[in-house]
């Protein structure tokens, strides 16, 4: 599988490209989906701020705060994806706040690059189509606990 990722990073996050990378790559590989490894995926990542991802969490989902990441999918399920006669794939765009993941990890007591895997990996399988589930959660806590992610 061939991943292009455009990044727009709006705020400080230390986190680099090759991190993300590597998160949403080996997240879609845990999903199964074999027909993906012949496509050239493409998403758009945007690190935001804590006003700027609540402005836009209040737009989109109505609720005024911020959160840790949004996905906006341009697939809304596995069969639609497999519709596409397409090399390439646009899963969609995820929306990253990365000052709230640093201050639930701290209040949480959590690994912040641990959890940073965590969030990347979610919203790339929401990219997916997933919705909340043991099957989510069970693979985006996988992802997480790979030691060279960290």
């Amino acid at each position: 599988m061939k991943l292009n990722l455009e990044i727009n990073n709006k705020s400080r996050s230390p986190l680099k490209k090759s991190f993300f990378e590597k998160v949403i790559k080996k997240t879609l590989a845990e999903v199964g989906w074999d027909f993906l490894q012949e496509k050239v995926l493409s998403l758009s990542l945007a690190v935001v701020g804590k006003e700027e991802m609540r402005e836009i969490n209040k737009k989109y989902r109505k609720i005024n705060a911020a959160t840790d990441i949004l996905s906006f999918a341009e697939y809304k399920s596995e069969k639609e994806m497999k519709k596409s006669k397409d090399k390439e794939l646009f899963l969609g765009e995820l929306i990253l706040c990365y000052d709230d993941i640093r201050e639930y990890s701290k209040k949480e007591k959590l690994n912040l690059k641990e959890e940073s895997v965590r969030v990347v990996s979610h919203g790339t399988l929401h990219l997916t189509g997933m919705r909340h589930g043991k099957k989510m959660f069970f693979i985006q806590d996988k992802i997480s606990q790979i030691k060279n992610l960290r």
